[in-house]
């Protein structure tokens, strides 16, 4: 179909192929970077409150650089990074781990169960949709 003008965008030939991916793998990976983003925003307000002056589980202006990590492996699992997964499911047992250590006793391990949880289906999603992928 050639209209005789040049900035005319050329038609396509081919259909453009959409990959398949089961709503599943794809509610794994949305579980899991909400997850993250509910767990910044907690971080957040916890070290908010820490820097105006309460004493809540040690923390201090520093979190703030726990909030971006968390934030940006947040958007890593958004994007459906494999690593950012994996990183967001050790950094927060890592995390959890270090602050019952600090403080001297186990709370909040219902909600880190929680969180947990979510992290592993996020690494099973994010596995699963690179594996759906290339097919």
């Amino acid at each position: 179909m050639d209209t005789g003008n040049p900035y005319t965008a050329p038609a396509t030939t081919s259909a453009v192929s959409i990959r398949d991916v089961p709503e599943e793998i794809l509610k794994k990976i949305k579980h899991a970077w909400v997850a993250a983003v509910i767990s910044g925003c907690i971080t957040l307000v916890a070290t908010l409150v820490a820097m105006s002056g309460t004493d809540i589980l040690g923390f201090s202006a520093w979190e703030l650089i726990d909030v971006a990590l968390i934030f940006g492996l947040a958007f890593g699992i958004y994007r459906k990074s494999r690593a950012c997964a994996v990183i967001m499911f050790v950094y927060f047992i890592a995390s959890k781990i270090l602050i019952m250590m600090e403080t001297g006793r186990a709370t909040g391990i219902f909600m880190a169960i929680i969180f947990g949880y979510y992290f592993w289906q996020g690494i099973a999603g994010t596995f699963a949709y690179h594996k759906a992928d290339r097919r």
